[in-house]
């Protein structure tokens, strides 16, 4: 059962992206599904999420499978919420950290998000990556459910955050 254990920092909107050279660079676009699944098209690839709470064992369960182009063609007009970004991933050791710029319709950046992906159990990553450390403005408690990107697909409640961040 993959379980997703993240965890989430808010960078600074100027962050700039030449800083993470040696990243794995990605083109995203997804959209969330009225009744709760994602659809994900990264680079040629196509995903289909369903992420649920399994409050019993206090984990998030996420299950993903690989969808056909044909299919993502047909769910995508169906989706809502959706998010355009450019993910930088690095993997370093069992962790693998990510960093998001989001995009709106012009291109232009309106939330910048780093995640690190870690193994099931690990509260915290070991450390942080020395190209992001210094862009960090808010660290995301664990609990903290306001840094979805299906919510920061909204720009106004993406702003509204960094207003709180930087308070």
């Amino acid at each position: 059962m993959p379980v997703e254990n993240e965890r989430k920092y808010v960078l600074d909107i100027a962050f700039d992206a030449g800083h993470l050279r040696g990243w794995t660079r990605h083109d995203v676009r997804q959209g969330y599904l009225d009744d709760g699944p994602r659809i994900r098209q990264r680079d040629g690839d196509y995903i289909f999420t369903y992420k649920k709470w399994a409050p019993q064992a206090g984990e998030l369960v996420e299950i993903e499978t690989a969808i056909s182009e044909d299919d993502f063609s047909l769910l995508w007009p169906l989706s809502t919420q959706r998010i355009v970004k450019t993910r930088y991933v690095l993997l370093t050791g069992e962790v693998e950290w990510v960093v998001d710029f989001l995009r709106d319709e012009n291109g232009q950046v309106y939330f910048v998000m780093a995640e690190a992906e870690l193994p099931r159990g690990q509260a915290a990553p070991d450390h942080i990556p020395a190209e992001i450390a210094g862009g960090i403005i808010h660290a995301v408690d664990a609990a903290d459910n306001r840094f979805t990107n299906k919510k920061l697909s909204n720009k106004g409640y993406a702003a509204d955050l960094y207003r709180l961040a930087d308070a």
